[in-house]
């Protein structure tokens, strides 16, 4: 089987470990630039090149977008769509999981426990608004980003109205959400495979830093969840429509709730403290999921 890989990075752990996974399991892989393609549409008809050079006879596609590939990565993935390639994840998806608010809008539809959340086009009634939603602190993220970046704290109304004002100038639309002090700097990461969790972790922030993430310096340690957030997890990647994504849960005094879904998920540090060879569970479900298609 042929498998198309779209990254810019193929020496990031994931990209390589899945192209290595692909090739050990007797395919063919290769990594591709999402800048590199060139899509056709109108009397052309709907075709996708690559350098000039043809690249419809791919089995299945594997998206692996960041934050600088995702707009355009989304077109390609949806290009693919549109001349009968299977992709895992597809580009309606990645979008709706990528928009931090869109997605968590999708989670509450679904009747699935989120933070907290609003957003605003400016500060005129956010005293009013934060009141409705507890007490300070108040945790700001942007609608779109990773790895932490972004995220800010603020524990009083001026610090808060001051970061709204400027973000609403600036037409940076960002979540508000209460910070859960009973989390305590912890997080649960489950990477979901085909509608089955196929790894877990807890992330603890290293002193002084509220952000559970590995980028973040944060310690990650293998864990065994009860099967409330093992379904919570499932049902949040069902929802959002995607085949494989990395689910950040938080407990709280009420139970987990989903912070977010990632559909480009790293997965070093998991595959690292649980010994799962996720890049093989993911090549294996692309083909099967290839099959059937």
């Amino acid at each position: 089987m042929k498998i198309g890989i779209l990254s810019r990075g193929p020496q990031n752990h994931s990209t390589r470990s899945l192209s290595e996974a692909a090739s050990n399991a007797g395919h063919t892989a290769e990594v591709l630039d999402p800048f590199g393609f060139y899509l056709h549409i109108g009397d052309t008809g709907n075709r996708i090149t690559y350098y000039g050079g043809k690249v419809e006879d791919f089995d299945v596609i594997i998206p692996r977008l960041s934050r600088t590939t995702a707009q355009y990565g989304e077109e390609v993935v949806a290009h693919f769509e549109w001349i009968g390639t299977p992709v895992i994840n597809r580009a309606r998806p990645i979008a709706a999981a990528r928009h931090k608010f869109h997605s968590l809008r999708i989670l509450a539809q679904h009747g699935l426990p989120i933070p907290p959340s609003l957003t605003v086009g400016s500060s005129e009634f956010l005293e009013n608004a934060v009141a409705r939603m507890g007490d300070y602190p108040f945790i700001l993220k942007p609608f779109h980003g990773t790895h932490g970046r972004g995220i800010m704290l603020l524990d009083t109304p001026t610090s808060l109205t001051s970061a709204v004002d400027a973000l609403c100038d600036l037409h940076h639309d960002y979540v508000i959400q209460p910070f859960i002090t009973e989390a305590d700097g912890v997080d649960i990461r489950i990477l979901v495979v085909g509608g089955e969790a196929i790894a877990t972790m807890k992330r603890s922030a290293p002193p002084g830093e509220f952000r559970a993430n590995i980028h973040k310096g944060a310690s990650g340690e293998a864990v065994t969840l009860l099967e409330e957030y093992i379904r919570l997890a499932i049902d949040a990647v069902a929802a959002l429509e995607l085949e494989v994504a990395g689910v950040d849960l938080l407990e709280t005094n009420e139970g987990p709730v989903v912070l977010e879904v990632n559909p480009s998920p790293g997965f070093e540090e998991l595959e690292s403290v649980t010994g799962i060879d996720i890049a093989a569970a993911i090549i294996k479900f692309a083909t099967r999921f290839a099959q059937n298609r």
